[in-house]
């Protein structure tokens, strides 16, 4: 006789979900991945708006990842009129990327993820149970908000940069301070790499078909996409490459890479380009068996090496601006024209693609974007459904709870991905 088990809503992520597990029997038949949050709308708002507007309304589509939005939109603006900005905002746009990675992560890893590890319930249980660690991503996180805040002129919705440049640059003395921030939790990110090492017993996962973007001089932006196959082609070829479709289920639509499902994210960032920084090289080595060829599981300890890798490049990012002082800086002169520009960033959750077409007058007349939690909805629904009938004999309760901690290891961003586009 067919059950029907439904988690809802969906706990400690981003955004507004469920899961609903179809029974026969004991056996698992089919698991639907239901992303329900109101639809954002943004690529159809976003038409008949002028170049200029583009990022400061996009950045609005998550409070969460704004900062990584907004980068990604100006980038690809940038692209569509061949604009080249100087060395001193491509190093300021970075140091707000870091900033994001830090406090997302540090969010993902002690509020969401930590009460799993620690048999609790929540961030309030937490704090009864582990208040110090508690207090230790909440300090991380901040470390990383006051980055974006700093140097972006608010924690969200940055900005502080524009089309071709920065409002204004950042000063010394700001600078400095925020190198403090981040010298003082350097020894906690330490910490979390050996905390989150533990993986979740679920039964065999399948191995992931990973993701992400090649490591390139002009970074944050990426001009290739490379996969665990050896297959790469360039950013600008994605939609020759990447099929969205849309899912009676969900508000997201699932976005399908040569036809199979990628995962995005920490764990396919360490898989394809592992180039970390100093400190984070032992890290890897160490933990390079629970990561490499790894299911999602892995993406808990990779965050936390990345939790280190970002801490050391902001802190590289820096001392560069440090040292360039008045020099390296001086905005662009945008001047509109027809064209498309098309750009990708590594969002913490994992590739982020932003696409644009112009007019002569500098008006967008297309828009598209393609978020890590697309990306990665097919994967976690393939792998909702193997966990599933690896669990046939549990009882419900153990089911949906492994399925919710299931969930958090891809840490979806749930609000960046519906953006359905109906015209």
């Amino acid at each position: 006789m067919g059950s029907v088990v439904e988690i809802n809503p969906l706990t400690r992520v981003e955004g507004h979900g469920s899961v609903k597990v179809y029974r026969e029997g004991s056996r698992v038949e089919r698991v639907d991945l239901c992303l329900t949050e109101s639809p954002r709308l943004f690529e159809a708002l976003l038409i008949g708006k002028s170049y200029a507007e583009v990022p400061e309304i996009i950045c609005r589509i998550c409070s969460l990842c704004s900062t990584v939005h907004k980068v990604t939109a100006l980038l690809a603006v940038e692209d569509a009129f061949q604009v080249e900005v100087s060395e001193v905002t491509a190093l300021t746009r970075e140091l707000m990327v870091q900033g994001g990675q830090i406090q997302d992560h540090a969010l993902h890893l002690y509020c969401l993820l930590l009460p799993d590890l620690l048999g609790v319930r929540g961030v309030g249980e937490l704090a009864l149970k582990a208040p110090e660690l508690l207090k230790t991503g909440l300090a991380m996180r901040k470390a990383g908000n006051m980055i974006q805040e700093t140097v972006g002129g608010r924690i969200i919705h940055p900005v502080n940069i524009i089309p071709g440049g920065l409002g204004r640059r950042i000063g010394k003395e700001q600078l400095l301070l925020l190198r403090s921030e981040l010298e003082a939790i350097l020894p906690s990110c330490k910490e979390a790499f050996r905390l989150f090492r533990t993986p979740f017993p679920f039964p065999e996962l399948p191995k992931p078909h990973c993701m992400a973007l090649a490591p390139s001089a002009a970074v944050p932006a990426a001009r290739r996409l490379v996969f665990c196959d050896g297959h790469s082609f360039p950013v600008s070829d994605y939609r020759d490459e990447i099929c969205e479709e849309v899912i009676p289920h969900s508000h997201a639509k699932r976005a399908r890479v040569l036809g199979a499902d990628p995962t995005v994210g920490a764990l396919a960032r360490l898989t394809l380009q592992p180039c970390p920084a100093a400190g984070a090289d032992e890290m890897l080595r160490s933990a390079r068996e629970e990561i490499i060829g790894k299911d999602i599981r892995g993406n808990n300890v990779a965050q936390a090496i990345e939790l280190w890798q970002a801490v050391a490049r902001a802190l590289e990012l820096i001392d560069r601006l440090v040292e360039l002082g008045a020099k390296g800086g001086g905005n662009v002169k945008i001047l509109p024209r027809r064209g498309r520009g098309s750009a990708a960033c590594e969002a913490p959750r994992g590739v982020l693609i932003h696409s644009y077409d112009f007019d002569q007058e500098g008006i967008c007349t297309g828009a598209d974007v393609i978020t890590p939690t697309s990306l990665n909805q097919g994967a976690l629904a393939r792998d909702l459904l193997a966990l599933g009938r690896g669990m046939d004999a549990e009882d419900d309760l153990r089911l949906t709870t492994a399925m919710e901690r299931l969930v958090r290891c891809y840490d979806p961003c749930i609000s960046c991905s519906v953006h359905l586009l109906r015209l």
